[in-house]
């Protein structure tokens, strides 16, 4: 690498790495954020207890720093309430520990910040990527670029989770299986330290999120995809480092396997299920083409009003179907040439491999992973690497000054760039709910003493309930404004005949007058107003994602 090539990279990594962290708290606390952060800290929820009035500092004692609880701790903890592997929240606990005293609670911008670091190493890991595999400088300079302003990799950076951890195993683990194949090719024995590094990655990756077994199946595809296409069989001795990395990677794989034996039945899990109710059926397909959109190209569509949103979408399909036959075009070329044929029929294998995974689980498996973008992390960085290949090569298959292939290049990493700024100025990838503008809310336009009141039917609403009391932190409430106090109602108090027992004894209790704030749950507004609580229809925040109404207890 020259040195003018080295300092683009850094460049372009020193821009993706400040994009991520702008604006990096602006987006509100999510439920599995939240889950992010306590299972990390070996706290865990299940100390939270549902039908009883909850202070605000129980809620958020997960999310305080505790030194003493070690990372045998976090591992029990995930082991009894999670449905994930440990390395991300291993490393998290360190990061915490490395920014928070002891006691404290680990704020978001902490959380989130680990998950920008790794988002912003794939930008030389993508580089890296694109030059083993097509040893082209400008190919990895582009895919580079369209990294760092990834609109899906810039929202994925900015959340406290797992997925830019997972997608440098991705990464790592696609550099190793091109230098196998460069081996086998040249007639070389695949080195055993090679081999021994790719068994090491995948197991990481499978430590780090279970999905990463998609990505493994996805290079089994491209690698047979290879072997089909090749005009030249290897012999069996050529191929032993192979089957020694994929033996390697089923052991460590098999050694999770008594902790994902029950993943598909938990209570996390259920509401990815697939409706196979014909007007739903398909529905999965338009939005996996959705995310894969959303991976190269984003304009302003949440948070925007309806006639921008309706713009912004109309320029994206434009674009798209503008600058789509001339990628695929240039794949195609890239697919015939010597020096750049094994990379590209690898990178389209394991993007076919991984399309096959994902229809798979939803169809199969009954799992409609297409309900949520993040989960698609596993064929994010070679989506990315191919329309960077693509790219390249319109520039070198076509004059310098040549004004339409040189529009597509511009074009594409303007909407790119537009998409970052996008998604860190929260007009797109927007949380579904958004405790912190409910928090404001009922802030505004209620005065304490308040109760909120919130039905529980799984984990999921007690980290929702945790997600608001941190709002409420995160609001510095005045000195003589006491933040709400909390109750979950279990689904099973609410009879039709009667009034929850666990509403009736916490409002008859509580001093008057009393602010009830009643958020996603079923209870009937004739119940209430046995208990002297009338309902304030004037009180709505419709944009919220939560169903809120409003009491006023005074007698």
């Amino acid at each position: 690498m020259t040195v003018v090539s080295l300092l683009l990279l850094v460049l372009w990594t020193i821009l993706g790495l400040g994009v991520r962290f702008y604006n990096l708290d602006l987006k509100p606390p999510s439920s599995i954020e939240i889950a992010t952060i306590g299972y990390s800290l070996g706290h865990g929820f299940n100390q939270i207890v549902p039908d009883r009035v909850i202070d605000p500092d129980i809620l958020l004692a997960p999310l305080r720093l505790d030194t003493a609880i070690g990372y045998p701790e976090v591992f029990n903890r995930l082991v009894q309430e999670s449905t994930h592997p440990p390395l991300y929240f291993w490393l998290t606990r360190w990061w915490s520990g490395l920014w928070v005293m002891d006691g404290e609670i680990v704020s978001l911008q902490i959380a989130r910040a680990l998950s920008a670091v790794f988002g912003a190493l794939g930008i030389p890991g993508i580089f890296a990527l694109a030059w083993v595999a097509f040893r082209s400088r400008l190919a990895a300079h582009l895919a580079a670029i369209l990294m760092a302003f990834s609109p899906y990799g810039v929202y994925l950076a900015q959340e406290a989770r797992h997925y830019t951890l997972s997608i440098l195993w991705v990464i790592a683990s696609l550099i190793c299986m091109v230098l196998v194949v460069r081996s086998l090719q040249e007639q070389k024995t695949v080195p055993w330290w090679l081999s021994g590094v790719w068994i090491v990655i995948n197991g990481l990756g499978i430590a780090t999120h279970y999905f990463f077994v998609l990505a493994l199946g996805a290079e089994a595809i491209a690698l047979l995809f290879l072997w089909l296409l090749s005009d030249r069989k290897q012999s069996i001795r050529y191929i032993r480092g192979l089957s020694l990395a994929a033996i390697g990677t089923v052991a460590a794989g098999l050694a999770w396997l008594p902790l994902v034996t029950g993943i598909s039945g938990n209570e996390m899990t259920t509401w990815i299920a697939t409706s196979y109710e014909l007007e739903q059926i398909f529905l999965p397909i338009p939005r996996l083409i959705t995310w894969m959109i959303t991976m190269v190209m984003l304009l302003p569509v949440e948070g925007v009003t309806k006639p921008m949103a309706v713009v912004s979408g109309l320029i994206i399909v434009l674009v798209l179907l503008w600058v789509l036959p001339i990628s695929v075009g240039q794949l195609r070329r890239a697919s015939a040439n010597s020096p750049t044929r094994m990379g590209a029929i690898l990178s389209l294998g394991y993007l076919y491999g991984s399309a096959i995974a994902f229809l798979g689980l939803i169809y199969a498996a009954g799992k409609d992973v297409s309900l949520a973008a993040r989960y698609h992390f596993v064929y994010f960085p070679v989506l990315i690497l191919l329309l960077g290949v693509a790219l390249a090569n319109c520039r070198l298959r076509i004059s310098l000054f040549h004004p339409t292939q040189n529009r597509v290049i511009a074009i594409m990493l303007i909407m790119a760039l537009l998409g970052s700024l996008t998604v860190v100025n929260d007009l797109g990838f927007q949380k579904s709910r958004r405790a912190d503008a409910l928090a404001d809310y009922i802030q505004q336009n209620t005065s304490s003493p308040t109760l909120m009141a919130m039905t529980y039917r799984t984990h999921s609403e007690i980290r929702e309930i945790v997600a608001l009391a941190f709002s409420f932190e995160r609001l510095n409430l005045a000195m003589d404004q006491s933040p709400p106090r909390f109750l979950l109602v279990s689904d099973n108090e609410f009879g039709r005949d009667q009034i929850p027992t666990v509403i009736q004894n916490a409002v008859s209790t509580a001093p008057r007058p009393l602010n009830l704030v009643g958020v996603n749950w079923q209870i009937s507004d004739d119940f209430i107003q046995k208990l002297n609580c009338n309902r304030d229809r004037s009180k709505d925040l419709p944009d919220s994602g939560y169903s809120d109404r409003f009491y006023l207890c005074d007698r």
